[in-house]
């Protein structure tokens, strides 16, 4: 079947704008992968600072999760061997309002009542912004359930 120049026209340009809108499709999505990680709708603040050096845990705490909500902040603790423990959680953690502790995605990783292990790094003995009750800061890097005592034998 004979094409005339015309439709050869046509066909290049329809491919063309096939190929930059396929494109633009995938820079907007590179770019909204790479925004930074907001609260997600509902969720409530909790203390949370970007840590210097390489933000490598050097020991952990472990214990039942506490959590106090004050307006639109949650303070999560562990009374641990240590003593009182506030935790400071990497930017992007958050908290609902059932007082669980919720990962960057939304994810719920620890829930007050709970028995949980902290990897982290201590601080000093402070308060953390919006929360009253003074204790040992706790930068954490990682949250894990603890396991139990039977499981440890």
């Amino acid at each position: 079947m004979f094409e005339g120049p015309g439709a050869r026209r046509l066909r290049a340009r329809r491919l063309r704008r096939l190929v930059i809108v396929l494109g633009a499709l995938a820079v907007a999505l590179v770019v909204v992968a790479l925004l930074p990680q907001e609260r997600h709708s509902g969720s409530l603040a909790v203390p949370t600072a970007a840590r210097s050096g390489d933000g490598k845990a050097t020991g952990v705490v472990q214990g039942v999760l506490h959590g106090a909500r004050s307006g639109n902040r949650v303070c999560f603790s562990v009374e641990a061997l240590q003593g009182h423990v506030i935790l400071v959680l990497p930017p992007g953690w958050s908290a609902d309002a059932d007082l669980r502790l919720l990962d960057p995605y939304g994810q719920p990783r620890a829930t007050a009542g709970a028995s949980t292990s902290f990897l982290g790094a201590p601080g000093a003995v402070g308060t953390a912004p919006g929360c009253a009750t003074p204790g040992r800061l706790w930068y954490t890097t990682e949250v894990r359930r603890a396991l139990s005592s039977s499981a440890s034998s």
